[in-house]
């Protein structure tokens, strides 16, 4: 990333949240006798389709498929056609004068991470996620590019875990002034030490992850897919 993008990402993150208050110093290591990391906060600003109905989908459920899912019955009971709709999370909705200020501050940097990622994946990856983020309902437009979902971790300490609702690939981008914090990629045996500005993309559904103690002040930006949105694209 450019050294003018990267300087300006902790200012503005703090901008954007209205000062640093939510921000903790981190000890080099826990205190004695804490054996897990404390909470951090989390800001889910995504797109859903985990509950759309199932019958929607050419191989789900066995629907017939010569009839139009308006026209689909059980029993005495039709197809919620409402279900079929991908939906906002509730955090976009309950945080939307921050959302707004977070990818208005930040969209040459989505622009540019866009951008390299087209240079950089494979054609059949790149498309695969490009295709979702071009089919949400309302001519709705990603604010991140090819993903759809943008979580805010702050002070993010995360216990070894895989994401097993992403798509295909993720992309992790550290912002923040610290020291470690370093991604440990279990499967493949590797410890990205990424700083202010470095980002990370993996199959986060397919390899257990997490990250390692910090000193200083950090938040992560993760950008995602839901799985789930194969159910609509028929990937």
């Amino acid at each position: 990333m450019p050294k003018g993008m990267k300087d300006l990402l902790f200012p503005s993150l703090i901008a954007c949240l209205d000062g640093p208050d939510l921000f903790t110093a981190q000890p080099s290591s826990l205190p004695a006798g804490e054996n897990t990391p404390p909470p951090f906060d989390c800001l889910h600003f995504s797109w859903y389709t985990r509950y759309t109905t199932k019958n929607s989908h050419p191989q789900g459920n066995d629907a017939p498929s010569d009839i139009h899912p308006y026209e689909l019955h059980l029993g005495n009971s039709r197809m919620n056609t409402w279900q079929m709709l991908p939906y906002p999370s509730r955090d976009m909705a309950e945080y939307g004068q921050l959302f707004d200020r977070l990818t208005e501050a930040f969209q040459d940097i989505f622009v540019w991470i866009g951008s390299t990622l087209q240079v950089c994946l494979p054609e059949a990856e790149y498309e695969v996620l490009a295709q979702v983020a071009e089919s949400l309902p309302g001519n709705a437009v990603s604010a991140v590019e090819l993903f759809i979902s943008l979580v805010i971790n702050i002070n993010v300490q995360a216990e070894a875990h895989w994401d097993q609702f992403d798509k295909n690939l993720c992309l992790a981008l550290a912002i923040g002034n610290f020291s470690g914090g370093g991604l440990v990629l279990h499967k493949q045996g590797l410890v990205l030490e990424l700083q202010n500005g470095d980002f990370a993309v993996f199959h986060s559904s397919e390899t257990i992850h997490f990250n390692l103690n910090y000193v200083g002040r950090w938040a992560t930006f993760v950008m995602q897919t839901d799985a789930e949105f194969d159910k609509s694209t028929g990937k």
